[in-house]
């Protein structure tokens, strides 16, 4: 028995959820696209997580096979992420330390090698679509990407409502250049000045004082952003390349994409880019898999729920038999645009994988 899956709007339109790409593509008249997909570090992978990856292999596949383009994966690894936290006992300021800069680059990439290697290499091999990661600190160090987050200091009066509607703040954190501590927030960072490829900011550590940093393309400055500037800068960057970008994120982030939209509207000339939205995995109550919710308990997940759907290092079998498992049930999902466009509970996901018989490749 396959999914109950509602009609969706987009029946009768669209066939295949990669299809969503094809406008965006005939438009770019591109011969390749890189398919884009966050990884998070910050504690062992749950399902959601699975789902998505998966599905962006599964997608760049169906691009290659569907739409006759030359398909890779480009995954970046959040390494900005905060490893801890503290408050200034004077102020009541939040303050926190990144991944990067609490660990180090050889601990990053042992974390991802750790929770990613082995699924990505098992996911190439199965769908033939090659992958590569790379960590923000990496990105955010390119002169393109510095160049970018200039742009839109450019436009700041504007793009800043577009980021946050409610306040119009959005804070650039930039870490204490002696011991990487940053303000959450960036109530006390200030914006002193711009020029043609520079920008000077001053802010406050909870250690050292106040202390002032240079931003220039060349420079090495680590750029602390919000989620949704940081998504637009990374967004502008990708379209810079030969091939044509495609965003994949879960359906959590609908929203935002909303919102980043508004935000490429600021530039002009600014185009989104395509995006493609992913199934995500709900626990009983409907609230999507989440470790801020695990973490605190408070996830409301069903008896039913087997303990590597929360955390895949977890899983009993070899990382092959999770990666075709993740295959099986990410091809069911993709098997029709109704069983995409939709979010499955844990006890949902149970029934379909104890259910015998293979799936179709989506």
């Amino acid at each position: 028995m396959s999914p109950v899956s509602p009609v969706s709007v987009t029946v009768g339109a669209v066939e295949h959820s990669v299809d969503f790409v094809r406008p965006r593509l005939r438009a770019r008249g591109a011969r390749r696209v890189a398919l884009y997909a966050g990884v998070q570090i910050n504690g062992e992978p749950h399902l959601g997580t699975g789902v998505l990856q998966t599905a962006a292999f599964l997608l760049a596949r169906s691009a290659r096979d569907r739409l006759g383009v030359g398909a890779e994966l480009r995954f970046g690894a959040l390494d900005n992420a905060p490893y801890e936290t503290r408050v200034c006992p004077r102020t009541g300021t939040l303050y926190t330390r990144s991944y990067h800069h609490a660990l180090g680059p050889a601990r990053i990439e042992e974390l991802v090698k750790r929770f990613y290697g082995g699924l990505f290499d098992a996911l190439t091999a199965l769908t033939g679509v090659p992958y590569t990661v790379e960590t923000y600190t990496r990105q955010q160090q390119s002169p393109a990407f510095r160049e970018e987050f200039l742009a839109s200091l450019d436009r700041w009066d504007r793009l800043r409502w577009a980021l946050a509607p409610s306040t119009g703040h959005v804070p650039v954190s930039l870490p204490c250049p002696r011991c990487g501590w940053l303000q959450k927030s960036g109530e006390h960072t200030e914006l002193l000045g711009t020029g043609d490829r520079w920008a000077r900011f001053a802010a406050v550590c909870i250690d050292h004082g106040r202390y002032e940093t240079d931003v220039r393309p060349d420079g090495r400055a680590w750029l602390g952003l919000t989620t949704l500037h940081r998504n637009l800068v990374k967004e502008r960057l990708a379209d810079r390349d030969e091939a044509m970008p495609v965003i994949v994120k879960g359906a959590d982030w609908a929203t935002g994409c909303r919102l980043l939209d508004e935000a490429f509207l600021c530039f002009p000339g600014g185009h989104p880019p395509a995006r493609v939205l992913t199934p995500v995995i709900l626990s009983a109550s409907g609230a999507k898999l989440s470790k801020s919710l695990m973490r605190e308990g408070t996830a409301d997940l069903s008896p039913d729920t087997p303990p590597w759907m929360l955390d895949a290092t977890r899983w009993t079998g070899t990382t092959e038999g999770y990666a075709e498992t993740l295959h099986r049930l990410v091809s069911l999902m993709l098997s029709d645009p109704r069983h995409f466009e939709r979010g499955y509970t844990t006890s949902e996901v149970v029934r379909i994988l104890a259910e015998p018989g293979p799936i179709a490749p989506g």
